[in-house]
């Protein structure tokens, strides 16, 4: 029997080696610096354009699944305060995710606010922003007032304190924000180079995994993000000798193929007590840059009746779903690499 299947974000922790600005953490109480960005549209926005209004930046990307767990609750604040004098903006600093990607994934998010495209990460930079979703509350004067979180749990059902919310309330109503500073959680910000990268690993909280539950229900959403693209699909777990020996295969197939168009995503099945301690230390070593993800689910059965009624459950167990999501190869116990490649190179004509 499978035990509790998880699914485990990991990051993309994709870098260039271009000219790198050190960030610096901007403090509570500090004034804000401001900027001139371009949103997804073309209109130009600065933050001394917005003097008199509260200000709500919130540093996001197209791929954390941290970041996207929260557009929903990120949307319903704007849309809240808008009628308060708040002003919610968006910015993506990440520079492995140019324009035309953050312009697709905001049309596809529908944020009810706009999104700034941050190039070469300068006001990351300035803000000291590591992660996304990051936020900062700017009062009418330009001074930062609070600094952090949306609230304490990527997954809703798990939110006990909405923590941008309380800010935002607090310091509307005249009042001191009771907590100004709390750590933010999710995936590091894409920088320029392997120092950026080492600076934001040290720097970003260890508060959460970057980690996105998803129920088995939502392994249709799964596919359907997928459509226009092969996606691979590998069920794995760490106590699963076989499933060791053959990931490595994965991390090069994903490196080949990615840019050819197939969406690579491991499943692990440990149980969840292990993410911390074998799962996430075992994909960094592997330096596995795909996606996995977290299933927030008692009952394996609940997601072998949705990815294939015929599957056993045994491990370590691979599938294939062509452009249009058709199921086109199963694989029970370790690949055939070639048979493998055989059917991506079919599936991606």
């Amino acid at each position: 029997m499978i035990q509790r299947i998880v699914f485990v974000a990991t990051l993309v922790l994709l870098f260039s080696l271009s000219t790198f600005s050190q960030p610096v953490k901007l403090t509570v109480g500090q004034a804000a610096p401001d900027f001139a960005l371009k949103d997804t549209t073309g209109k130009a926005h600065s933050l001394k354009a917005y003097r008199g209004q509260t200000v709500v930046i919130g540093f996001v990307g197209t791929k954390c699944p941290i970041a996207n767990a929260y557009i929903t609750r990120m949307n319903g604040i704007a849309a809240e305060y808008k009628a308060r004098n708040v002003v919610f903006l968006g910015i993506n600093s990440n520079v492995n995710e140019p324009l035309k990607l953050v312009k697709e994934h905001a049309a596809k998010s529908k944020y009810v606010f706009s999104i700034l495209k941050d190039n070469s990460h300068v006001i990351a930079d300035a803000y000291g922003a590591m992660v996304t979703p990051e936020m900062y509350i700017i009062d009418g004067q330009g001074v930062l007032r609070y600094h952090g979180r949306v609230d304490n749990a990527s997954d809703e059902k798990r939110v006990e304190r909405h923590d941008l919310r309380v800010a935002l309330d607090e310091m509307l109503a005249g009042k001191p924000i009771s907590k100004p500073d709390l750590k933010a959680f999710g995936c590091v910000i894409k920088r320029a180079n392997e120092k950026a990268m080492a600076m934001s690993q040290k720097s970003a909280p260890a508060t959460e995994s970057p980690v996105a539950l998803l129920k088995p229900a939502d392994f249709h959403k799964l596919k359907a993000d997928s459509q226009g693209k092969v996606l691979l699909i590998n069920f794995w777990a760490t106590w699963c000798a076989p499933c060791v020996a053959e990931f490595p295969e994965f991390v090069m197939i994903d490196k080949t193929y990615r840019a050819k168009g197939v969406r690579m995503v491991s499943i692990s099945t440990d149980d969840k007590s292990d993410l911390e301690g074998a799962v996430i230390p075992f994909l960094k070593k592997q330096k596995a840059e795909f996606e996995s993800f977290l299933s927030d689910s008692d009952d394996p059965q609940e997601l072998i009746d949705v990815v294939d009624k015929n599957w056993s459950g045994a491990l370590p167990a691979t599938f294939v779903f062509d452009k249009q999501g058709k199921l086109v190869f199963t694989k029970y116990g370790i690949i055939d690499r070639e048979e493998l490649l055989k059917t991506l190179d079919n599936a991606l004509k």
